[in-house]
């Protein structure tokens, strides 16, 4: 009984700190040194290694949860700020897709012939909003300034791709150039358009959007309200048809 009272608290203990709790170690349980508690955890755990598992299982739940709660928490603030943001596909489709990119993020080159499919299908019924959330750094940030002003020669979806298509840290000015001669802008246009502040701004914006919404990493979609992180294709789909059918109603 001793035992199990000491492992019930230390893994009490474990799952405070997995959670982000700021749980200090104690020196001693239930009378016994803090030398004598790690042996017997020790033991423990090299006989029963699962407990790590389902340690890291509860954690990773936890955090999906939080996430969840943030993104889906954001949606309307999303939508109200999306009016300056690109968008692909019909403007007064019923289901709307916000998706937070990064020029630099591999998984958001993968998605990209799916992000398409959908405002391709022949229902014409979803809206893609693309959040410019440049967080890998300059090189992502320069080429989201790049495609925002090809949008202002209403090309966005052009560069969108063709940036997207470009490997990743790739994105010099000499390369931008290439991609945007590539795609048919006026290149004067668009270099003067890429030194307007605003440009930068609404980057920044997205960036901070993507903060506020609590998202780890990019892509991450949120589907009429409902969060998707990552390129999960068939957690993405079933939720667009469960969509579709709650507005058939």
């Amino acid at each position: 009984m001793r035992l199990q009272a000491t492992l019930a608290a230390l893994l009490a203990l474990g799952a405070a700190a997995c959670s982000g709790g700021q749980t200090k170690a104690p020196d001693s349980i239930d009378r016994m040194s803090k030398a004598e508690v790690e042996s017997i955890v020790k033991e423990y755990l090299l006989r029963e290694p699962e407990i790590l598992f389902q340690m890291q299982a509860a954690y990773q739940t936890n955090q999906l949860a939080t996430q969840t709660l943030a993104a889906e928490g954001a949606w309307d603030k999303l939508i109200a700020s999306s009016k300056d943001d690109p968008f692909i596909g019909r403007k007064d489709a019923p289901i709307t897709i916000v998706e937070f990119s990064d020029y630099d993020c591999g998984v958001c080159k993968m998605a990209v012939p799916w992000v398409m499919s959908q405002v391709d299908d022949r229902r014409s019924d979803i809206k893609v909003i693309i959040k410019e959330s440049a967080v890998r750094g300059a090189d992502s940030r320069r080429a989201a300034i790049a495609a925002l002003a090809a949008h202002n020669q209403g090309k966005y979806r052009e560069m969108h791709v063709a940036l997207m298509k470009a490997p990743a840290n790739a994105y010099t000015p000499e390369n931008l150039e290439i991609i945007a001669k590539s795609v048919g802008l006026d290149v004067a246009r668009w270099k003067a358009d890429m030194a307007r502040p605003e440009l930068a701004q609404r980057v920044d914006r997205s960036v901070s959007e993507f903060d506020v919404a609590g998202l780890q990493g990019t892509p991450s979609f949120l589907i009429n309200g409902k969060f998707v992180g990552g390129y999960a294709q068939e957690e993405l789909e079933s939720l667009i048809e469960a969509t579709r059918k709650q507005i058939k109603g």
